[in-house]
């Protein structure tokens, strides 16, 4: 979820502004945008500790869609299917809503389920895996990176390894933090002045790549059309919301699905945000422009 409204979004750069690679739309830009993987790659290679190479990468949804989940506000993820069967979800998230750890394993769920097609065999379905990267704190613990997966809760033995989630909070990462790649695509998300994203790009021509891209797409019309979209549907959102604890969570609805569905969101896409049904979707939106003519 992306609050835009609240925090910083941009800085100065060379000269220019440009966006801070933590933002989702900004985030999916750089590691999905101009067809190109390997930077992505990277970053799970050195998340996930393995060597993924540029064209294992299978990205399952590479759209850059201007969607807006209220509730949960919006889920801009990458999807990713790897040769040896990994499924992989990454996703950033800007706000703590006090619910990642749920909202984690619902995703991942659905993540596991639905490799399942017509015919397919349990054995078939491949890892389901999760990155999760915070801008904020979560968890008890000095480390930056934590992993769960399902285990025997009295003797620590791992049941399997097919549901995977990783928790990266970013405000734990060490500022000079470097001893790996991981380290550096850390610092490289979180940056939010020149100084760290020069210090980065000397560094290591991995990031000095992937400055050059933040800077890159911090200029593409598109992506920048992405941002203020994003940014007008999640001032439209914490409004209505804000209205709901006076008028009630239905007059709420009431008023932000026509508004939502005249950003151009489907009513689908609205129905999964709000936690709605199609139905109940419809039908908000049909009684407030009834209420209009």
């Amino acid at each position: 979820m992306t609050n835009l409204s609240s925090k910083k979004n941009t800085m100065e750069y060379q000269g220019k502004e440009i966006y801070l690679a933590k933002y989702d739309v900004i985030f999916k830009a750089v590691f999905l945008g101009d067809g190109d993987y390997s930077l992505l790659a990277s970053l799970l290679s050195s998340v996930l500790h393995v060597h993924i190479k540029t064209e294992d990468i299978t990205v399952l949804n590479t759209e850059l869609p201007p969607e807006h989940e209220s509730g949960k506000l919006s889920r801009l993820d990458i999807r990713v299917k790897t040769p040896d069967n990994r499924h992989i979800n990454v996703e950033i998230q800007i706000t703590d809503e006090k619910n990642i750890d749920k909202r984690s394993i619902f995703y991942l769920s659905k993540l596991y389920t639905g490799q399942m097609t017509k015919g397919m065999k349990f054995t078939d379905l491949g890892l389901a895996i999760a990155i999760n990267i915070l801008d904020f704190n979560y968890f008890p613990y000095e480390e930056y990176h934590n992993v769960y997966r399902l285990k025997n809760v009295a003797n620590n033995d791992e049941l399997t390894n097919v549901f995977e989630i990783n928790f990266i909070e970013l405000p734990k990462v060490p500022p000079e933090a470097g001893e790996n790649l991981k380290d550096l695509w850390m610092r490289f998300i979180s940056a939010e002045n020149e100084e760290a994203l020069e210090m980065l790009a000397k560094e290591n021509p991995v990031m000095d790549k992937a400055v050059k891209k933040l800077v890159h797409v911090s200029a593409d019309e598109l992506v920048r059309y992405e941002m203020e979209m994003r940014e007008k549907s999640d001032l439209i959102y914490r409004s209505a919301i804000g209205d709901a604890h006076d008028e009630g969570r239905a007059e709420a609805l009431a008023e932000i699905v026509p508004k939502l569905k005249d950003l151009g969101l489907s009513i689908e896409d609205i129905a999964k945000a709000t936690g709605l049904t199609v139905n109940e979707t419809v039908a908000h939106y049909e009684v407030q422009s009834k209420n209009e003519e």
